[in-house]
C-alpha cells in the first residue's frame, strides 16, 4: 500500500473509532455478522444450480478471532450451502501467525468449514507476502483445496461444477489459467483482487472475489477514501455484471486499522444461489 494512501486511510479509520461511527450507529464490532444472500443468474450458465458461501478476509489475528470463526461456522452450516469458497487472507496480525504456524489457522478452518460442504480456497495478499509457501503446505495437508492456478470439478446436487483458482492481482501472483472444454459455462472464478478477473480471458465465467473490504471505512457523502484495487467502482463491494454476473465480498476482518465505519461496511460473508435463468 503506498504510504501516501495508507496515511490518509488511517487518519479516515481514526475519525471513525474517536466517535463519529458511534453517532451514526455505522461503527461495526468485530462480532457483528451479518449474512448477505445474493442470486447471480445468467442464460450463459448451464450448470446445475449452487449455493455457495463466499468467505473472504478473515485476518485472523487473535484467540477471540478463533473463537468467531467458530459461530461462523455455525451460521454456515445453518444455510447448508453446496459448496464453500475462501478468498485468501486468512491471517491479520503477523506476530499471531508466527505463534500459532500456518497449520494451526488452516486446521481451524478445516474443522470449522470443510464438513459442511466442499471447501476450496485461494490465497490472497497478506498469504503471499507472510511465507506463502508454508500456507500452501498447511493447505496441502488439510481437506481444503487450494485451488490457485488450477480448475478443479465439484460434484455438487445436480451435477458438477468446475472452480478455477487464480492467483492475487494486488500481490503480484496473478496469472492465467485456461478453462478446459468440458467447463465451459459452468465454472466459477475464485480470486482475491477483483481487479484480477478483469484480465485477458477471466470474463467468460462468474467471478467472485474479496480484498476491498467494500471500502472498509467510508464516510457520508465522500464513500471509501480509498479502496485497495485496481478494478472499477461497481466491482468495488457486491454484485457486479460483465459478460457473466459476479460478487465481489465485503469480508469478515479488518486490515491496518481494526475498525469498520460507514453504511455497507459491516463484517459479512454471502451466500450465492448461482444458476441460469
Amino acid at each position: 500500500m503506498p504510504l501516501r494512501a495508507r496515511r490518509a486511510w488511517l487518519a479516515t479509520a481514526a475519525l471513525g473509532a474517536l466517535g463519529l461511527g458511534y453517532v451514526g450507529g455505522n461503527l461495526h464490532p468485530p462480532d457483528a455478522l451479518v449474512v448477505q444472500t445474493h442470486t447471480l443468474s445468467t442464460p450463459l450458465w448451464s450448470g446445475p444450480p449452487v449455493r455457495v458461501a463466499l468467505l473472504a478476509d478473515l485476518h485472523l489475528s487473535s484467540e477471540d478471532d478463533l473463537e468467531r470463526l467458530a459461530v461462523i461456522g455455525q451460521q454456515v452450516r445453518a444455510q447448508r450451502p453446496d459448496l464453500v469458497l475462501l478468498a485468501g487472507d486468512y491471517a491479520g496480525d503477523p506476530a499471531f501467525l508466527r505463534r500459532q504456524g500456518h497449520h494451526v489457522l488452516v486446521d481451524a478452518l478445516a474443522e470449522t468449514l470443510a464438513p459442511v460442504a466442499p471447501t476450496l480456497a485461494v490465497l490472497g495478499n497478506h498469504d503471499n507476502w507472510h511465507s506463502p509457501e508454508d500456507w500452501r503446505r498447511a493447505f496441502a495437508a488439510s481437506p481444503i483445496k487450494l485451488v490457485e492456478g488450477a480448475v478443479v470439478e465439484v460434484d455438487v446436487p445436480g451435477g458438477v461444477v468446475c472452480v478455477r483458482g487464480l492467483g492475487d492481482a494486488f500481490s503480484g501472483a496473478w496469472a492465467p489459467v485456461a478453462i478446459p472444454d468440458h467447463c465451459a459455462g459452468h465454472t466459477l472464478t475464485l480470486t482475491h483482487d477483483p481487479s484480477g478477473l478483469l484480465h485477458e480471458g477471466t470474463l467468460e465465467t462468474i467471478g467472485l472475489a474479496g480484498h476491498t473490504h467494500c471500502g472498509e471505512v467510508r464516510l457520508p457523502l465522500i464513500g471509501a477514501p480509498w479502496t485497495p484495487t485496481d478494478a472499477p467502482f461497481d466491482m468495488h463491494c457486491g454484485p457486479f455484471e460483465r459478460i457473466y454476473p459476479g460478487l465481489t465480498s465485503g469480508g469478515l476482518g479488518t486490515s491496518i486499522a481494526p475498525v469498520r465505519f460507514g453504511l455497507g461496511t459491516a463484517p459479512r460473508w454471502e451466500l450465492l444461489t448461482v444458476r441460469t435463468s
